[in-house]
């Protein structure tokens, strides 16, 4: 019986962790982050809970291999305060042991994925892409490869350089490096020989001018993508199908209403598919759309407050049921429940975090 009990509490829990700022020269009103946090929700109820801290530098976004045994964080800070990007091992009860860390050539690593046996990295000041080989016990080699964006944008102001911001893998090895000034998800694909990364251009997704490219989401499918523009507020919806990419739609995620500053962040599709999710700090809101089975295209279903300010990241739980947001400048997390018909979202906790930043699931 006991057993039983056992395996229900445990089926009724998911882990996820946030990174955080904390320390001066983040992008943040009052970085007072407590490193990486390890927190636990109520399936059942959408409760939260804080387990533990895991004290690092600006661990601003974080990545989990598929395996679930691995947890990698980039500390996001200029170059000459000798940044790096950390390896731990997941243990039982989520717990972190370090297994090592390597050097960041750049300025601001603000976001990193796994593609086979590679960790890349994006550095948004520097502009740069880094890729770091992955050993068998988790830990990482030294960096292998250093990719360079170089181009300005028509915004003098944000896009005065290259500024390298999500890496974004697809097919079995390629990803795409999203750039906000080159408003473009540019295509590489992994040399199996050499390990090194080549450009693919008949794959890059280009965008409108001036939108700012930040983060992009695919369907499951991998035909259609929708890069959310940070400068516009706008969500680019992209056909990829054929040998080169169209835009066939292009949407705001900003409700009318709002007159005031756009500084769009997250974007996340729904794990039944059928909804799509994009957040903007400038409104403090996250826009929910619903996509069209046949079309792939979006149609707005509403807006939704994160009760807090600058909806940094946010992120569904495998289950679609829940949605958390991080309110990185008001220090809280946002548990809602997501209706599962019309994929709107009702608050059901809350939970102080210090500058939380990134959600990510194990």
């Amino acid at each position: 019986m006991k057993l039983i009990l056992l395996t229900l509490t445990l089926q009724s829990m998911a882990i996820f962790y946030t990174g955080s700022y904390t320390q001066d020269g983040s992008p943040a009103e009052t970085p007072i982050g407590n490193g990486i946090g390890c927190f636990q929700l109520n399936l059942e109820t959408g409760e939260i809970q804080n387990l533990f801290y895991i004290k690092q530098r600006n661990p601003s976004y974080l990545t989990i291999s598929a395996d679930k045994k691995y947890l990698y964080a980039v500390e996001e800070m200029p170059e000459k305060l000798n940044p790096k990007v950390y390896a731990y091992k997941i243990e039982e009860g989520g717990e972190l042991t370090l297994l090592n860390s390597q050097k960041i050539e750049g300025d601001y690593a603000c976001h990193l994925a796994i593609i086979q046996d590679r960790l890349v990295l994006a550095n948004y000041v520097s502009g740069n892409i880094l890729s770091f080989p992955i050993q068998k016990d988790g830990s990482l080699g030294v960096c292998s490869q250093n990719i360079k964006h170089i181009g300005t944008g028509p915004n003098k102001v944000r896009q005065e350089a290259a500024h390298a911001h999500m890496i974004y893998p697809f097919g079995k090895n390629s990803m795409f490096g999203v750039d906000l000034t080159l408003d473009i998800a540019k295509a590489y694909k992994l040399n199996n020989i050499s390990k090194q990364w080549e450009t693919t251009p008949n794959l890059d997704i280009k965008i409108d001018d001036g939108n700012g490219s930040r983060h992009m989401v695919m369907n499951s499918n991998q035909d259609f993508a929708y890069i959310l523009g940070e400068l516009t507020g706008e969500i680019s919806v992209a056909d990829i199908r054929d040998s080169k990419s169209k835009v066939i739609q292009k949407i705001s995620f900003i409700p009318d209403a709002h007159a005031g500053a756009i500084g769009g962040a997250a974007i996340r599709i729904h794990p039944n598919g059928k909804f799509l999710y994009a957040s903007n700090r400038g409104s403090d809101t996250i826009a929910i759309f619903k996509i069209n089975k046949e079309s792939n295209t979006l149609s707005l279903v509403g807006h939704q407050s994160t009760l807090g300010k600058t909806p940094r990241d946010f992120n569904i739980d495998k289950t679609g049921k829940w949605l958390i947001a991080a309110n990185q400048d008001s220090n809280t997390l946002i548990v809602f429940k997501i209706n599962p018909n019309n994929g709107m979202l009702q608050e059901t906790s809350k939970l102080e975090a210090n500058t939380p930043v990134n959600i990510c699931w194990l």
